[in-house]
């Protein structure tokens, strides 16, 4: 019985070793748990390190200006010339007036005694910024002639309606001086080398009305005076987009050139040829890429501008810019008139030397000449 109380004892009363093996195992679970948290932070962080930081997508490049196809750019050109203009700068008038569809017309500008001696003054410049304020325009092209249509003058700037600084209440009280002075800039120009489009060799052909694409020379990016004379050009020749007498069409491209100081303008039409035969169609594709051919064919007018001036206001004001190397077209005609009339004094020299010589020439007289 002693025995048997002894070995339930031993039963009852767990074993050291047993115990210590237990706490070993629960200390080995709780490091083995603390590392797999940390390898779960670790992973967590490496994660979130990648999120962070994105594989970033090439930028796309878009328009800065978006339109919606509306008439919001409501540029108005005024186009009109001054009296006494040969031919050939009306029928180039006409073939502007056909080429920009935002322009109005106005008749020959002839000014009088309000504007030339009167107590207005200003001249041309005054008489158009007064036209372009009553007739609403944004711009103007005025064409003058001088010495009876030999120069022409071609003027380009931003008329006093296209300046909000005054209101319409308080343009009541602006005088005509004051009208150039409110607007600007403007660039006047020699106009020369002028061939419109009826001429026979200009065979291009565009839609009447369509918005053509404006090429400019990488000269107008560079040069300080060229960007204001680009501005002015953009918005003289090109189209507002949705304006009621244009179409919706681009089939025409408009090249200004900035070439030995002077700036060429040229207009093109696009013209775009498909392929006959599929053997044409796989030359021109491995050619240019593809299987239709695009080219340029002249329309006209063209013509060559030489800038005199830049000014501050319209047609007038402040010179913000001066082309040095400007020969004024009367100091050519007087060089080549005292030219000419050098060689006439030169050829009448000439004679008189040789009727001189001729005189001087005597035979003497022969003694023997009556003997037979």
């Amino acid at each position: 019985s002693t025995i048997e109380s002894m070995a339930k004892k031993r039963k009852q009363e767990p074993e050291p070793e047993e115990e210590e093996e237990e706490a070993v195992s629960s200390e080995e679970e709780e490091v083995q748990q603390q590392q797999e948290e940390s390898d779960d932070e670790n992973i967590s962080t490496e994660e979130e390190d990648e999120a962070a930081e994105p594989i970033m997508p090439a930028p796309v490049i878009r328009s800065s200006i978006t339109s919606d196809g509306r008439y919001h750019n409501k540029q108005r050109l005024l186009l009109l010339s001054s009296r006494g203009i040969t031919a050939r700068y009306r029928h180039l008038l006409e073939d502007l007036r056909t080429l920009i569809p935002h322009s109005k017309k106005e008749s020959k500008l002839d000014v009088g005694k309000n504007y030339s001696n009167g107590s207005a003054g200003g001249g041309y410049g005054a008489a158009v910024n007064e036209i372009a304020e009553v007739r609403g325009c944004h711009t103007a092209l005025f064409l003058e002639t001088r010495k009876r249509g030999q120069d022409g003058y071609l003027w380009l700037g931003r008329t006093s309606h296209a300046n909000s600084a005054y209101n319409e209440d308080e343009t009541d009280n602006i005088s005509k001086k004051q009208l150039m002075i409110t607007g600007g800039p403007s660039v006047k120009f020699h106009i020369t080398n002028i061939h419109t489009m009826d001429e026979l060799k200009l065979t291009g052909n565009c839609m009447k009305g369509s918005r053509p694409i404006l090429s400019f020379d990488k000269a107008f990016d560079t040069l300080e005076h060229l960007k204001i004379v680009k501005h002015l050009m953009v918005d003289v020749f090109g189209t507002p987009r949705g304006h009621p007498k244009s179409k919706p069409f681009v089939d025409r491209v408009m090249g200004f050139y900035y070439a030995d100081g002077k700036i060429w303008v040229r207009n093109y039409q696009i013209m775009e040829e498909a392929a006959t035969t599929a053997k044409e169609a796989h030359a021109q594709k491995k050619l240019t890429g593809q299987t239709h051919a695009t080219s340029l064919i002249e329309i006209g007018p063209r013509f060559v501008l030489n800038p005199i001036r830049i000014f501050r206001g319209s047609f007038g004001g402040q010179t913000l810019w001066q082309n040095d190397g400007f020969v004024n077209p009367n100091v050519i005609r007087s060089m080549e008139m005292k030219k000419k009339g050098e060689e006439y004094v030169r050829r009448k020299g000439a004679e008189r030397e040789r009727k001189r010589r001729k005189e001087a020439i005597v035979v003497p007289e022969d003694p023997l000449a009556n003997v037979f």
